[in-house]
C-alpha cells in the first residue's frame, strides 16, 4: 500500500510543480496540462479490493486538493466521490489493460472538467465560455495519455514485484 500512497503523493505534487513550468492560463493552454491527481485516483482503484481503504485515501486527497489548488470547499470531495462511483461501475464492464486504462483516465478528466464547469456555473462562481472548457479538455488529452501509460506500466511493474495481491 505504501507504493500506492507514494504514487498518489507524487501525482498530487506534480499538479503544483508542472503548473509552475507550464502556462496555467486559460487563454493559452499547453498541450501538457492535465490533472495528475484525477489520473492517480483512477489508476489506483485497480489495486484495491476494499473500497473503504480506497475511500480513506481519496477523501483526504480531495480535501487537500480543495485547500491547495482550488479553494472551493467540498466541491472536489463530491467530484472525487462521483468519479469513484462511475469508475467502480466501469471496472465491472471494461477490462484493465493499457488501452482501456487510458480511455478511463481520459473519461475521468472529461467528467471532472465538465462537472466542475457545471457546478461553478450553477453557483455563478466562475463564468467562462464552453469553448474554453472544450479547449481545456482537448489540450489535456495528450499529457493524460502519456502520464497514464507511464504510470500504469511503472505501477504494475513495481507493485506486483513487491506484492502479489490487491489491497484488502
Amino acid at each position: 500500500m505504501i507504493i500506492i500512497i507514494i504514487y498518489t503523493i507524487i501525482s498530487f505534487l506534480l499538479d503544483s510543480l508542472l503548473s509552475n513550468y507550464i502556462s496555467p492560463s486559460i487563454t493559452s493552454m499547453s498541450i501538457f496540462n492535465t490533472i495528475y491527481t484525477i489520473i492517480a485516483i483512477i489508476l489506483i482503484y485497480n489495486y484495491f479490493d476494499n473500497d473503504k481503504k480506497y475511500l480513506k485515501i481519496i477523501i483526504p486527497l480531495s480535501i487537500l486538493f480543495d485547500i491547495v489548488y482550488t479553494n472551493t470547499f467540498m466541491i472536489n470531495i463530491i467530484l472525487f466521490i462521483i468519479i469513484y462511483i462511475i469508475f467502480k461501475q466501469l471496472n465491472y464492464y471494461i477490462p484493465n489493460n493499457l488501452f482501456t486504462i487510458n480511455i478511463k483516465t481520459i473519461l475521468g478528466i472529461i467528467i471532472y472538467n465538465i462537472l466542475s464547469y457545471i457546478i461553478l456555473l450553477l453557483f455563478n462562481v466562475n463564468n467562462y465560455p464552453i469553448t474554453i472548457l472544450l479547449t481545456i479538455i482537448y489540450k489535456s488529452i495528450i499529457m493524460t495519455i502519456i502520464y497514464t501509460s507511464i504510470s500504469s506500466i511503472l505501477l504494475n511493474k513495481i507493485y506486483y514485484q513487491f506484492y502479489d495481491k490487491k489491497i484488502k
